[in-house]
């Protein structure tokens, strides 16, 4: 693999196998003229098998052009997973949210739902804990005694609950349902949250057809629970990330997908980036940033480790997904 080129190309273009980000130049220009809205959603999920109903919430972002009594206008859903000690309600509210009005404010990107999500059971009763280290109660599998059914909660409670309740493209919430509309929602993760978009691949596949992992590499297919001050070790070995990423495909020959991956520089999610070289190799894949040819691309950027560029690496991806 070549060296970092600091290289700015238009969002797709392919150096060797990797691409260098866009920077938005939208966010640099002050308060954005056309805002959407975020509205709180609250759910309840009993699907972790332990006898335990969570009372959760999730943040749905609303473009500017969104009118819930205008039922002909559908919208495509991006769910977001944050990464690990964040939580969703700081994408949502506050300064943070005009950096999403300025994905749209543009007029280059399509609008679309937002909705942040998260697999701590109770970010704000956790909050010293999940702030300090990220180890609060949580359904990703890293939380010893709550198995990583977090996909479970995000097809059983989430996605019908949020799809049913806004102006999208499903009308029959059950399972089929869910399936049949799958080229309208993309799943998205930073770090942490990349991993989880990692595991939607190999879980709900079916139900997806854009990926956006950002900045985590692809983890073991069973992970193991750790402990504060233990040093994690996340990333599957070459054999195990081969068959992680395509059990689904084989499993789905007929269906259509496209990842969208990305990472920052050279000290960011560096397995990441030996990962993508492995897999973008593999017959499975065609890489490029045409939806309708391609189904696989690695974007690189030259930005650190920090949830706040979200609306960064969003800028790059939803140029590209949702568009076959």
């Amino acid at each position: 693999m070549g060296e970092f080129r600091k290289v700015i190309t238009k969002p797709g273009e392919v150096l060797a196998y990797e691409t260098v980000f866009e920077e938005n130049p939208y966010l640099r220009t002050g308060v954005p003229e056309k805002m959407g809205t975020v509205e709180r959603f609250d759910y309840s999920t009993s699907v972790y098998e332990n006898g335990v109903t969570y009372n959760k919430t999730a943040y749905v972002y609303l473009p500017y052009c969104y009118d819930k009594d205008d039922k002909d206008r559908k919208y495509n859903v991006l769910y977001f997973q944050h990464g690990n000690t964040c939580e969703p309600a700081m994408f949502a509210i506050g300064g943070n949210k005009y950096m999403f009005d300025m994905l749209f404010d543009s007029g280059e990107l399509d609008p679309c739902i937002i909705v942040f999500i998260t697999y701590y059971m109770d970010p704000m009763r956790d909050a010293d804990a999940r702030i300090q280290t990220g180890m609060a109660e949580a359904g990703d599998g890293i939380w010893e005694g709550i198995p990583p059914f977090y996909y479970k909660e995000i097809l059983q409670d989430i996605v019908p609950g949020i799809e049913m309740k806004y102006n999208t493209y499903l009308t029959d919430p059950s399972a089929e349902g869910i399936k049949a509309t799958r080229d309208h929602r993309a799943f998205s993760g930073y770090s942490r949250g990349c991993m989880w978009t990692w595991r939607m691949f190999y879980y709900a596949f079916e139900y997806f057809r854009w990926f956006c992992p950002t900045s985590g590499m692809i983890p073991f297919i069973n992970p193991t629970p750790i402990h504060v001050g233990e040093r994690p070790n996340f990333t599957a070995p070459d054999d195990e990330a081969i068959e992680f990423i395509t059990t689904p495909i084989k499993n789905n020959p007929d269906l259509p997908f496209f990842i969208y991956a990305a990472s920052g520089g050279k000290i960011d999610a560096s397995d990441m980036r030996k990962q993508m070289k492995l897999i973008t190799e593999l017959p499975e894949f065609s890489y490029g940033s045409d939806p309708t040819k391609n189904n696989i691309l690695y974007a690189l950027s030259d930005y650190y480790h920090t949830d706040y560029l979200i609306p960064y690496y969003m800028w790059n991806y939803l140029k590209i997904i949702f568009k076959a």
